[in-house]
């Protein structure tokens, strides 16, 4: 969503080779001023897409760009971290590769990057930012202004999905506060069933987000505020949410294996095995929505001749009590960023121009339901999409595509990577029955290595 921040998730982890079509590469390694090329060679990584995404992306350009040849390759969320510097360093790197706004990769990895500016306001005109939706332009922009990334679209969190085929079987209700989750998993666990998967073990930063929206339960401002540095991660605040995830585990709500592993594999597959009735997770899975990606993602998870079940978003439950609720939180989820020595950059324009500025490339974005679409004014057509119930699904979908879209929170943009790791530390102190600590310094430690964010801080 994953780095220490989070790199949004792909729950197929299979590198894919794609050759679509294509001739030799063009352009000048270097050449940032090369002009986008109708033919040539394309090499992109990325954490996201889902390899069967990607393949549709690059299938729907080649019908308009035939003599351009991609290859795709995909990684798991902390592979790509871990690679992709080393890459770029040598001169082996990718033409184009994925580039978050989150946790501060503008800056980490936008050196390696070519100003995108001068392609935008080519394609999209002198205002070209207000093209994009939100302010996803300007979070992939690096300290010194340039357009390291063009954003592909946006994503969403702090809500949970639900396997509505398990809740009636187990006769529960879909819970919205801390009693109602508390006696739903007390139905789901007497028919066998896990009640809420979660991975909070390894780095991925994923329990951080059930934080955050433990955290707007508790005070809707808080989050924001520590993150930043306008409040402390010991502050009454702070100490509540913590006191609300030790309850959890206490009351059967998270799982005993939570410290097992990452939430992927270990949630994702529990959550699509149908072993589990609730996951946490973000926009990126409403594509498993889809009755074709809804069978691919079970059989990654390992289960053989996969029959999809009706997955639906729900709020995350007002744990705290107080009236408040949860809301979503969303940003810009990624860009595309075309590599400074690049031999091929004027192909890697031609890509990263159709897929992030142009209507089709648009389109097939939001028809993939993994990403709120960057470009501004383009939603799914529903027609192009086959669910696993229409009738079901496609209105919880487009309920949650209209309050992601309204979300007035940042995901972690705002949120430095040292402040993720600091909160998932604490997480896994707080669930580990080994560690003898109270939650007040657990608390105090992550405040003592917490590092405030300064970004879209006013001064």
């Amino acid at each position: 969503m994953r780095k220490s921040h989070a790199l949004a998730a792909s729950a197929l982890t299979a590198t894919a080779v794609l050759v679509l079509a294509g001739c030799a590469g063009s352009g000048t390694s270097g050449d940032a001023d090369a002009e986008p090329a109708d033919s040539g060679e394309v090499t992109w990584w990325g954490w996201t897409p889902d390899t069967p995404v990607a393949e549709r992306y690059i299938e729907e350009f080649n019908k308009e760009y035939p003599d351009i040849e991609v290859t795709y390759r995909n990684f798991e969320n902390v592979d790509f971290r871990n690679t992709i510097v080393p890459a770029l360093e040598s001169g082996e790197g990718p033409d184009v590769f994925d580039l978050s706004p989150a946790g501060g990769t503008p800056d980490l990895w936008g050196p390696y990057a070519i100003d995108l500016a001068p392609l935008a306001e080519e394609t999209l005109g002198e205002d070209w930012e207000s093209g994009f939706a939100s302010d996803y332009a300007d979070q992939l922009k690096d300290a010194e202004g340039r357009q390291v990334s063009l954003p592909l679209g946006g994503m969403s969190a702090g809500f949970v999905w639900y396997n509505a085929d398990i809740f009636a079987e187990a006769g529960a209700e879909v819970p919205t506060d801390y009693d109602s989750w508390v006696d739903a998993c007390e139905k789901i666990s007497a028919i066998g069933k896990e009640c809420f998967t979660m991975g909070a073990g390894g780095e991925d930063t994923f329990p951080t987000e059930m934080y955050h929206a433990i955290a707007n339960s508790v005070d809707p401002d808080y989050f924001i505020a520590a993150a930043t540095g306008k409040a402390r991660w010991d502050d009454p605040e702070g100490i509540e949410v913590l006191e609300i995830i030790q309850r959890m585990q206490e009351d059967g709500i998270i799982a005993a294996n939570a410290l097992d592993g990452p939430q992927y594999p270990l949630a994702n597959e529990a959550f699509m095995k149908e072993d589990a009735a609730m996951v946490q997770m973000g926009f990126w899975y409403t594509q498993y929505a889809g009755a074709e990606s809804c069978k691919a993602a079970m059989e990654a998870a390992g289960v053989s001749s996969p029959e999809c079940f009706v997955q639906l978003p729900a709020e995350f439950p007002d744990v705290a009590g107080k009236g408040n609720g949860s809301i979503p939180f969303g940003e810009g989820d990624y860009g595309l960023a075309i590599n400074s020595e690049s031999p091929n950059i004027g192909a890697a324009k031609t890509f990263v121009q159709w897929m992030t500025m142009s209507d089709t490339g648009q389109q097939n974005v939001a028809n993939a339901i993994d990403l709120l679409p960057a470009l501004e004014g383009v939603s799914p057509d529903w027609s192009a999409i086959s669910l696993v119930d229409d009738d079901v699904q496609r209105p919880a979908i487009e309920e949650l595509i209209a309050s992601s879209a309204s979300s007035t929170q940042s995901r972690q943009w705002q949120t430095t990577e040292t402040t993720l790791d600091a909160i998932v530390i604490a997480i896994q102190q707080v669930l580990d029955p080994t560690v003898d600590k109270s939650i007040e310094d657990i608390a105090a430690e992550m405040q003592a290595t917490a590092e405030p964010s300064s970004v879209g801080v006013d001064d």
